[in-house]
């Protein structure tokens, strides 16, 4: 059977999607665990959070001691991102096209569950193929058959493309029980040349199901790579696989009480379970 192509999804206007859409983009990403958001964010957009990225994480070129960063292959480092300045603006972490596909997918009680930067290098490696979440019965039948309960929006603060590199991923694999539960498997006994890597433009994002098969491509350009991660779960689900030793996100009060009503609701349960 041949695998699903990666959908495109032209955001459009800024704000919410009709349901119907929504529930067409929903209807796609199911198929093929990954949806492109063409346009999600204006050019300027990008460069106001690259010049946030740079202020907070620029000086981190290396493994830290500090608690909220780990090596998550070579040279490329895991940031749990302070919710302040720039970071905090709700069009990031709650954008409303983003979230009326997550809406769609996850029901209307979902949180983000961790927010981070994930940032290669210059001179980076390939990354080793990998799915991002765990699987929630150890059956991988099971595990491939279940809704989505983990997904991530990735926004790039670079282009990517052959030089930055971009990600492979393989669609459908989410849903293949033959390679659900390898950690560096993939679908259909495919190799890593036929996956999907595809090259965005500053404002581009993508949508990814955490079970998918994916792998960063090596970062050829002469600047780090940093791309920002939110990751929704559904309300009863925790990521303890990728934050047993670090948090999720860094946020206080103050950043919480900045927060109109909806936006409170994606991240109070880090206030209430004392994280």
């Amino acid at each position: 059977m041949t695998p699903p192509e990666i959908p495109v999804l032209k955001a459009g206007t800024p704000g919410a999607l009709p349901a119907p859409i929504a529930a067409h983009a929903a209807q796609r990403f199911t198929e093929s665990g990954v949806l492109v958001l063409k346009d999600l964010f204006p050019v300027e957009r990008i460069s106001t959070l690259h010049d946030a990225y740079t202020a907070q994480c620029g000086d981190i070129t290396h493994r830290s001691t500090a608690d909220h960063i780990k090596e998550v292959g070579d040279k490329r480092l895991m940031i749990s991102l302070a919710v302040s300045g720039a970071f905090a603006a709700p069009d990031v972490f709650a954008n409303p096209v983003a979230l009326s596909v997550a809406g769609a997918l996850l029901g209307d009680d979902f949180i983000l569950g961790s927010y981070v930067a994930v940032t290669s290098m210059s001179g980076a490696k390939a990354q080793r193929l990998h799915a991002d979440q765990e699987g929630l019965f150890g059956d991988a039948s099971l595990d491939a058959g279940v809704p989505p309960y983990s997904i991530t929006l990735v926004i790039p603060l670079v282009g990517l493309n052959e030089v930055t590199g971009s990600t492979r991923f393989f669609p459908g694999s989410h849903r293949d029980p033959a390679g659900a539960d390898m950690p560096g498997g993939t679908a259909q006994g495919s190799t890593a040349q036929d996956g999907i890597s595809p090259d965005l433009e500053p404002g581009d994002a993508i949508l990814f199901d955490s079970r998918i098969s994916h792998g960063g491509m090596a970062n050829r350009s002469g600047a780090p790579r940093p791309i920002i991660y939110c990751t929704y779960h559904r309300a009863w689900y925790r990521d303890v696989s990728n934050f047993r030793d670090m948090p999720a996100m860094r946020i206080d009060r103050a950043a919480l009480d900045a927060m109109n009503e909806q936006e409170r609701m994606l991240v109070d349960w880090v206030r209430t379970e004392g994280l």
